[in-house]
């Protein structure tokens, strides 16, 4: 059993925003500290995730934390060895999970009295970072045994590894690598910002007490998620067959094939604690990932991340490819690889784990 805890900042600087407000976020730990404080491993969630990555609040829950596979005792994520922390982002999607601690868009100003909206800051993954380390200096946590991050969270990985490399000994990304290319950046950032804000319910993002979005929402992650999965998925899964109950798509428009009403129930089933305009937010945070900084190549900037680095690589993947590690691999000192074929894409980062569990408790221990 977990609980969830809060963790609140009065006064928190955006870097990039130039702007301060009060913060507050979530987190979950597993394990137990030792008295030194130096088994500590910082996990880092994916887009849509938020920081319960294992156990159950409860007994009665119906599945586990998203990373429960690998993380316990025993597992790849040893918590008989390792105290794990995993935090919520700044202006988590999934703002309206009660379980879910997060300052967004949806979050009173406290000197206005209303949902900051549209007024909230842009921030970065920078930002989240920093953020996340106030969590740590409140713990009295100064090193750390290695951070680790699926997608999302792996991009937050390299950013520890560059900016706090005298207190991370390992970087572990899954499924991430160093560069936001422009193609990631419009597919799925930057289509799935337009598919929420075409929406006329969004309303310039004032829609808080009112009908919210949801149209495009939908179409925001049905973009999200098919850039996330391959052609041999859909195929292997839905092929070109028909919905059973209902029109013809032959006959009709709103006819559909199997794999339109698939990935519209996963979708679906998955959404419903999202808020539309936090995920505006986190996918400009991703639009705006570059760990370049100033007139820094990306060699300068891979340089600094001087610390043992794995990165984990699916040769399905669309956003993160292998070709990118490898481009990445000339320039980290201290890199290696681990490369498989799920043929399932980017979410196999979160569903099969067994294809890279043992790479990463090696690499731990």
């Amino acid at each position: 059993m977990v609980e969830k805890k809060g963790f609140k900042i009065e006064e928190f600087y955006f870097e990039e925003a130039g702007t301060t407000i009060p913060l507050q976020l979530g987190y979950e730990t597993y394990g137990t500290l030792s008295p030194n404080k130096d088994n500590v491993i910082m996990l880092c969630h994916y887009f849509t995730g938020q920081s319960h990555a294992a156990g159950r609040y409860d007994p009665s829950d119906a599945s586990p934390g998203w990373w429960d596979a690998i993380i316990g005792p025993g597992k790849s994520i040893d918590t008989n060895k390792f105290f794990v922390i995993c935090a919520d982002s700044i202006c988590n999607i999934n703002f309206f999970n009660p379980k879910v601690y997060t300052t967004g868009p949806g979050s009173k100003n406290p000197k206005t009295g209303v949902e900051y909206a549209m007024e909230f800051p842009i921030f970065t993954l920078k930002d989240v970072v920093r953020a996340h380390k106030m969590i740590l200096d409140s713990l009295g946590i100064k090193n750390l045994k290695a951070v680790i991050g699926p997608s999302m969270g792996g991009l937050e990985s390299f950013i520890w590894g560059k900016y706090y490399p005298e207190m991370v000994e390992k970087v572990i990304s899954v499924f991430a690598t160093p560069t936001m290319r422009p193609w990631t950046l419009m597919v799925p950032n930057q289509l799935a910002i337009d598919s929420i804000t075409l929406d006329p319910d969004w309303n310039g993002g004032n829609y808080y007490g009112k009908k919210l979005p949801l149209t495009g929402l939908l179409l925001a992650f049905k973009v999200l998620l098919m850039a996330t999965r391959t052609d041999e998925w859909a195929e292997n899964n839905f092929g070109r067959r028909l919905v059973e109950d209902g029109p013809s798509p032959y006959k009709s428009f709103n006819g559909k094939f199997l794999v339109q009403h698939e990935v519209e129930k996963i979708v679906l089933g998955r959404m419903q604690f999202f808020d539309p305009n936090g995920f505006l937010y986190i996918a400009k945070a991703n639009t705006l990932f570059d760990l370049r900084e100033g007139k820094e190549t990306f060699k300068d900037a891979m340089q600094k991340i001087t610390c043992p680095t794995l990165m984990v690589i699916d040769e399905s993947d669309l956003l993160f490819t292998k070709g990118q590690a490898e481009e990445a691999l000339k320039y980290l000192p201290n890199a290696r690889m681990h490369c498989y074929n799920s043929h399932n894409g980017h979410l196999s980062c979160i569903f099969e784990t067994d294809y890279f569990a043992k790479e990463i408790k090696g690499f731990l221990n």
